[in-house]
């Protein structure tokens, strides 16, 4: 029997579920797919997959040294590679983790369950997060995550007594290629066997160097790889971390002070629970600041599973509005708008800077996306099944079980959130006083003053020329009133709340509100509120 070792967003060699769980007695194919038709969506980008392709390649350099097991790649579809393997073995078991992505993959993975199913494949899927599959209600989950991060980590994988060696990883001091330590009966068989899948099955070197049709330049995109997340943690949990806690909101501060592990976390680098127990650790010793912000930082690891259950339990969550009633808004778009919005040229300068920030580098911190939202969402009245997929190809980081309910969430479609409208003006005031920011990354702005570069255009004429700017040519004017137009969007929703939709939001509350237990759960409802939308503070 062959056992697969399917790779997905799993690209780590440390508490990883399948490799931990292989019957070393087995022959072993470690496979990654280069799946086209993913690479072609609007929600993927090429920063994404240069992101994947350094990770893979980190993994597969691993293995070859300490495994002698190259990775083997494919381009065909999953369930062909299978039936293809069949064929040639008679027996499969495929191992891979729990994923939970987009709806792409989500029928993907229902296919290969199909496939299993009619081919009596075993298909062993271990979970990646703190994440339930199926999860019958939301009320003993936060039991269940604890007691699975406190789990010990999978045992490392020590090597295969026989993994397939394909033709282009064959030893140098022999011709042909081989499966290590099969019976001699068979080494002519499993030679062959080599042969055959090295005609159809590649070497990670041989992906493909681009893989989307993106022309958005990342320049100072993060790196990939197992080694660089070792690195982040390091650095995070012995100097950056600590003064996380207060240098998260403004993307002056964030930048260095984040763990800024986020995209290894999404390609799975390093595993949820290994992150978690570092954090357990350095709070035994941990004191003052540095406490209180592990503390903080424990918490958003929480959310994080805590968004990506509720994609798990409800896939179409990625199109659909989470309340039915929101459907019927923002039903016309504007193109003008969001070709601005896209661009960073909407007007405001806080908006306008994160955004080509975000353009350039493939991470923001959490706040100001929450204000990119917020701004396309309700002054700019934009459908959020338009700007959700531009948004997240952004995101070298992105993970869908987060991107599309925080999304929604800061829309104002999930009926179960109060309305989050950020002020682009109060902002830029707060979290970049200054204007440096903006200065760098609206360059247009440089030399206008710091009392003015919240607002420019409310300069006079006489001063924008002395800026060397003028609003409307070389830097636009805001597209629209803020205040203004948010008011007609709070008045919009305002309509939508009948009392058919109370009752609909409270059976949203009941799938997928938070179960959290903390002290402010027994607090006034106001304060409770805060707590629910601690991610963004």
């Amino acid at each position: 029997m062959l056992q697969v070792v399917w790779f997905k967003r799993d690209l780590r060699w440390v508490d990883h579920g399948p490799l931990a769980h292989l019957d070393p007695s087995q022959p072993t194919l470690l496979l990654y797919l280069f799946e086209q038709d993913y690479w072609h969506l609007a929600d993927s980008s090429e920063r994404q997959w240069q992101f994947t392709r350094e990770s893979l390649g980190d993994l597969d350099d691993y293995a070859r040294h300490h495994w002698q097991a190259p990775i083997a790649t494919s381009r065909e579809d999953i369930c062909h590679v299978l039936q293809r393997l069949t064929e040639l073995f008679g027996e499969l078991k495929l191992l891979s983790h729990e994923e939970t992505g987009n709806l792409w993959t989500f029928q993907r993975d229902l296919r290969v369950k199909h496939w299993c199913h009619n081919n009596q494949c075993e298909w062993q899927e271990f979970p990646q997060f703190g994440v339930v599959r199926p999860n019958p209600d939301r009320d003993g989950w936060a039991d269940y995550w604890q007691q699975w991060m406190e789990q010990p980590l999978w045992p490392n994988c020590q090597g295969f007594n026989s993994a397939i060696r394909l033709g282009y990883a064959a030893s140098s001091a022999a011709d042909t290629p081989s499966v290590d330590q099969y019976e001699s009966a068979h080494i002519d068989t499993a030679a062959n066997i080599s042969r055959q899948l090295s005609h159809w099955l590649q070497p990670v070197s041989q992906l493909p160097t681009r893989a989307c049709i993106d022309e958005i330049a990342c320049p100072k995109r993060q790196l990939g790889g197992r080694r660089n997340a070792e690195q982040l943690m390091q650095s995070f949990f012995y100097e950056r971390g600590q003064r996380y806690r207060g240098s998260i909101s403004s993307p002056l501060t964030a930048e260095h002070y984040c763990s800024r592990l986020s995209p290894h976390i999404a390609y799975g680098c390093i595993s949820m629970r290994e992150l978690i127990q570092q954090v357990w650790h350095s709070k035994k010793s941990a004191q003052g600041r540095w406490k209180q912000s592990l503390a903080n930082y424990e918490s958003r690891l929480w959310w994080h599973c805590h968004f990506i259950q509720k994609l798990e339990d409800q896939p179409d969550i990625e199109n659909q509005c989470l309340h039915p009633a929101y459907a019927v808004m923002r039903q016309d778009s504007n193109a003008e708008f969001l070709q601005a919005w896209c661009q960073g040229r909407t007007g405001w300068p806080m908006v306008d800077a994160c955004m080509r920030y975000l353009r350039a580098t493939g991470w923001l911190n959490f706040r100001m996306r929450a204000m990119l939202v917020s701004i396309a969402s309700y002054p700019l009245w934009l459908p959020w099944q338009q700007t959700a997929p531009f948004l997240a190809s952004l995101f070298t980081d992105y993970e869908p079980g987060i991107h599309y309910p925080q999304v929604q969430m800061q829309s104002g479609t999930t009926g179960i959130n109060i309305p989050r409208m950020y002020n682009p003006t109060k902002q830029g005031q707060e979290q970049d006083p200054n204007g440096d920011f903006i200065r760098q990354w609206v360059p247009e702005l440089n030399k206008v003053s710091s009392h003015w570069i919240h607002q420019p255009w409310l300069m006079a004429d006489t001063q924008q020329k002395q800026a060397g700017l003028r609003i409307g040519d070389n830097y636009p004017a805001p597209l629209v009133d803020f205040q203004q137009a948010s008011r007609r969007a709070r008045q919009a929703i305002k309509e939508i709340r009948d009392q058919t939709f109370h009752s609909e939001a409270r059976k949203i509350g009941r799938k997928h509100g938070s179960r959290k237990r903390t002290t402010t759960r027994r607090q006034p409802k106001k304060t409770a509120n805060k707590d629910q939308l601690s991610l963004f503070e």
